[in-house]
This record gives structure tokens, C-alpha cells and sequence, in this order.
């Protein structure tokens, strides 16, 4: 069953990858979008991957009026995993008075030495190799949102859920990390979008484990988008 379900999500991220690679101009009803971006660390769900490297980024994305979308994510920063970058696609619109989003993302670590596993337990070095479906759903301020794991070594374990509220330009988050036999800490981030560019945010771990880092993170980060 596990290996059933890798072969379509790897099937799946191939289509997604191909989709946002394709022509655009032969596309009606298409936008593409970039960007690049620097942030003082690597803040993923209130760890710093990086150990306090900087990190440089940037987001290539093909969105469609019907409102699928597909695209590639890279970074560095991540000290143990090693560059990345991502695969992902999906559909975002409104249900009612719901804003709805559902993609899959596939991680991808090239230099990996085995940080990240697959299902058989080997570094995931290709797409398709680590994997998580995202959904989340938006009403007014509030947006709640799961990263389910798909594809690795835990993925029958491992999952991520918050909730966040906007106001202006404050926002407010509560993530919970969830893997079976670990100790699941949860995270409160406050932000705050100083202009288009520009954003800071601070996030602390909420819980007695010797398995955070329970000072403080602040994170500055800078983005630019490319237009043609």
C-alpha cells in the first residue's frame, strides 16, 4: 500500500513539474510569477534549520484562471539536509465564503547523506522521495492549515497543523507539531509585514523538552518579486 501510494504521488509530482515547465505563452488564461529572498535564518515551523545561517530563496509559480497552480521552490540554509528544492502544485479558490487551498509538495535534498529518508529508509535524494499533502481553509482573518506527510520514512506519523489570524499587518500562529513516540511541540509566532518587501516575526517553542531550542527566534526576511 505504501508503495502504491509513492508511485502515484511521484506520478503526480512529475505531472505538476511538467505543467509549471510548460510554455507559457501557449497557455491562454496563465500567469507566471517569481520572486528571490534573504532571511537572517531558515524558520520552518518554528525550528531554524540553518543553525543560524542566512538563507537566500526563490519561487518560480504558473497559475491558471480556473486556479490550479504549479511551481518550484529552492533554498539553502537547511545545515543538515543540505540545499533544497521543491515540487509542488495544486488548486486554490473559494468554497461559499471559505477560501479553500489543497497542493502536494515534494521535498527534494540532492546533497542529502540521509537527514531525510524515504519509505525504504535511504536519503531522499529525488521527487516523490518525501512528500506532504497541504490543505488549509481561510473565513475572514482566521486560516487554518495541515501538512500531512505522504511520502518518507514517517509518514504514517508525522504531521503539522496551525492556525493563524491576520489583522493589517500583525499577524498571530499556533503550529503543533505531531509524530508518533516523539514530544510534539507546539510554537506561537507573531508577525508583522512592515511593506511588500519587508517582514519580521518572532516564534518560541511552548513546551519543557530538551528537544527545542526554547529561546526565542526572530527572523528578518526580505523578498522581491520579478516581474518581466
Amino acid at each position: 500500500m505504501q508503495k502504491a501510494k509513492k508511485m502515484f504521488a511521484t506520478s503526480l509530482v512529475a505531472l505538476l513539474a511538467a505543467t509549471a515547465f510548460a510554455a507559457p505563452s501557449a497557455q491562454a488564461g496563465t500567469e507566471v510569477s517569481a520572486s528571490v529572498g534573504v532571511a537572517n535564518m531558515y524558520l520552518w515551523r518554528g525550528y531554524d534549520l540553518g543553525h543560524g545561517d542566512a538563507a537566500i530563496s526563490g519561487d518560480l509559480k504558473l497559475k491558471h484562471d480556473s486556479g490550479a497552480y504549479a511551481g518550484i521552490w529552492g533554498s539553502s540554509g537547511d545545515a543538515t539536509g543540505g540545499n533544497e528544492y521543491d515540487l509542488y502544485g495544486g488548486w486554490a479558490g473559494k468554497v461559499g465564503k471559505v477560501d479553500v487551498d489543497a497542493s502536494l509538495w515534494s521535498y527534494v535534498y540532492p546533497d542529502n547523506k540521509g537527514t531525510y529518508t524515504n519509505d525504504d529508509g535511504e536519503p531522499a535524494n529525488a521527487p516523490g522521495d518525501l512528500m506532504d499533502v497541504v490543505v488549509s481553509a481561510g473565513y475572514g482573518p482566521v486560516k487554518a492549515t495541515l501538512y500531512e506527510t505522504v511520502a518518507g520514512d514517517d509518514a504514517a506519523e508525522s504531521r503539522y497543523a496551525s492556525v493563524a489570524y491576520t489583522k493589517g499587518k500583525y499577524s498571530a500562529l499556533y503550529g503543533q507539531h505531531s509524530k508518533e513516540g516523539a514530544a510534539n511541540p507546539g510554537h506561537v509566532q507573531v508577525g508583522y509585514q512592515y511593506n511588500d518587501n519587508l517582514s519580521f516575526a518572532m516564534s518560541k517553542f511552548v513546551v519543557d523538552s530538551d528537544t527545542v531550542d526554547e529561546d526565542p527566534q526572530f527572523l528578518v526576511s526580505y523578498s522581491i518579486p520579478l516581474t518581466k
